[in-house]
């Protein structure tokens, strides 16, 4: 059986409060063996300071875990930005696209990854490929998103992803099934969209599936977005098994990594527990659970499942193949 704490701790990507480590977070990641670590605006004041962070997370991680980490942050570009700005400051996905040149995507990801190595970072939550409805759609998403065309955003798309690689630094594209068509926020509640699946398979779907066929896709993110047309119901699409296994992993054939969307938002939290949206989103087919309400929750939950096989060995060892195959095979470290 594989140990069922590191496998926990695997499948789970968490924050930490300050700009620095302390002993409960030692603690915490010696008692839960924490092995992926997502960092914001409040982690970072400098970038002395942020490479100080990285280095100390990876060490601790690789000495309780036995794994190289995922140290990851947003950094997009535009009005989503981590990193200090007297480091990297790049233009937004819809100023790029402004361009015409997808050679300009590419380039953007190259310069990002680049910084975000020298930091230490491995893994960016970008970028965005939902399909804008209009240029002053979505307000959540907005000028994050390469335009209104399933191909330009594509083409877009795959050049920053292939330019962030280059520079081993993991890209998560997302935010499947494509959350363009809603003008809510999951951040503040259930956001939901009336879009069809026939206009999901011929925008956002199209979209995954160019990047897919690519080669160079390794990670995407799901939406916490009620689609209605793909679940039938409100269920928010990191949760349901219709949108992250029957689709994105069969139909579209992804053979990457599945992340859920982050469980601290509102469209979560305000209808499930830490624990029980966890086991949720791993039985749906998430391979890893981003940014939990509450950790230990979140954790206890997870490992439980694992022990009580609630979650099968199989999907266990499956979801951390593919985790090692990035961390190890593309050798982020």
């Amino acid at each position: 059986m594989t140990d069922a704490i590191i496998a926990a701790g695997q499948r789970i990507m968490t924050g930490l409060a300050g700009t620095k480590i302390d002993r409960g977070f030692i603690n915490a990641v010696k008692q839960y063996k924490i092995g992926n670590y997502i960092l914001f605006s409040n982690n970072i004041e400098s970038a002395a300071q942020l490479k100080t962070l990285c280095k100390e997370l990876k060490d601790i991680a690789v000495s309780e875990t036995g794994h190289i980490p995922f140290i990851s942050a947003d950094q997009e570009g535009g009005r989503v930005q981590r990193l200090p700005k007297n480091v990297i400051d790049t233009p937004s996905a819809r100023e790029i696209a402004q361009s015409g040149n997808a050679e300009e995507a590419f380039l953007t990801g190259k310069r990002i990854g680049e910084a975000m190595r020298e930091l230490g970072l491995n893994y960016d939550l970008a970028p965005v490929v939902d399909v804008v409805e209009s240029v002053c759609g979505n307000p959540a998403i907005g000028s994050r998103s390469f335009g209104t065309d399933a191909a330009t955003v594509a083409s877009f798309v795959t050049g920053m992803q292939t330019g962030l690689q280059e520079q081993k630094v993991t890209a998560a594209i997302g935010h499947f099934p494509g959350i363009g068509s809603t003008t809510q926020s999951t951040k503040n509640g259930m956001a939901s969209t009336d879009r069809s699946a026939e206009d999901f398979r011929a925008n956002e779907f199209a979209v995954f599936q160019s990047c897919i066929d690519s080669g160079e896709t390794k990670m995407i993110t799901v939406s916490n977005m009620a689609a209605p047309s793909l679940t039938g119901d409100n269920t928010p699409c990191s949760l349901s098994g219709a949108v992250v296994t029957d689709i994105l992993r069969n139909e579209l054939n992804f053979r990457g990594v599945i992340v859920s969307g982050a469980m601290n938002q509102a469209a979560i939290t305000n209808y499930y527990g830490a624990d029980e949206a966890a086991v949720l989103a791993l039985r749906a087919g998430c391979d890893m659970i981003y940014a939990p309400e509450n950790f230990e929750t979140a954790y206890n939950g997870v490992l439980e499942a694992v022990q009580n096989g609630t979650i099968s060995e199989d999907r266990v060892n499956d979801s951390l193949r593919r985790i090692y195959r990035i961390k190890y095979a593309d050798k982020i470290e």
